[in-house]
């Protein structure tokens, strides 16, 4: 396999493999945050009761759930797409896939200290662990370079709108837009830090 193939395809894989994790992390917090609408309190305590009760290997099939549930909608999202409503299969598919993901999260944030006994899934666990904390560090130089990327495009567009007042005689100052791109960029960096 030649080396650009080879690594534009590591790249690839690397970006999905964060994106599954990073979706992964978002909806767990999802999860709890729809749990936390359900009126019933004394329905979640008796959920949430009856998941401590179960042993570790009886924790396992809960994963089943979400996979009856979401899958066999899937195929609804594929059929709107062979129907031609492309946008609503597309969209279809991708709520379903991040409703799909938050269940498994949410489920997994339940049962993780059970399942983490189990030997052959907490190798598989750390397993994951290690290959997700690689590709951040396989990603981490790419996502330098488009920072920096972002960083020159904005600072261009900031020249030019400051030589587009200048010619048109309006003030300089930097404008409720900018304003709120700054405080955007600061709060992305933020939360990256």
């Amino acid at each position: 396999m030649p080396h650009r193939l080879k690594h534009f395809l590591l790249t690839l894989a690397a970006i999905v493999f964060l994106v599954e994790a990073w979706l992964w992390d978002k909806t767990i917090a999802l999860g709890h945050w729809l749990v936390g609408l359900i009126p019933w309190r004394r329905f979640k305590e008796a959920v949430a009761r009856s998941i401590e009760s179960l042993p570790p290997y009886g924790a396992l099939p809960l994963f089943l759930i979400p996979v009856a549930v979401i899958e066999p909608l899937k195929v609804l999202a594929l059929r709107e797409i062979a129907l031609g409503r492309f946008f609503l299969g597309a969209l279809l598919f991708v709520v379903l896939k991040f409703v799909g993901v938050g269940l498994v999260a949410f489920i997994f944030d339940l049962t993780r200290d059970k399942l983490l006994s189990i030997g052959w899934f907490a190798r598989f666990y750390d397993w994951v662990i290690y290959w997700r904390d690689k590709a951040h560090a396989f990603i981490e130089p790419y996502k330098a370079v488009a920072r920096a990327r972002i960083v020159q495009i904005e600072d261009a567009a900031r020249r030019r709108l400051l030589e587009l007042k200048r010619s048109l005689n309006l003030p300089a100052g930097q404008g409720r837009f900018w304003a709120a791109l700054t405080r955007v960029r600061a709060r992305v960096r933020r939360i990256q830090d």
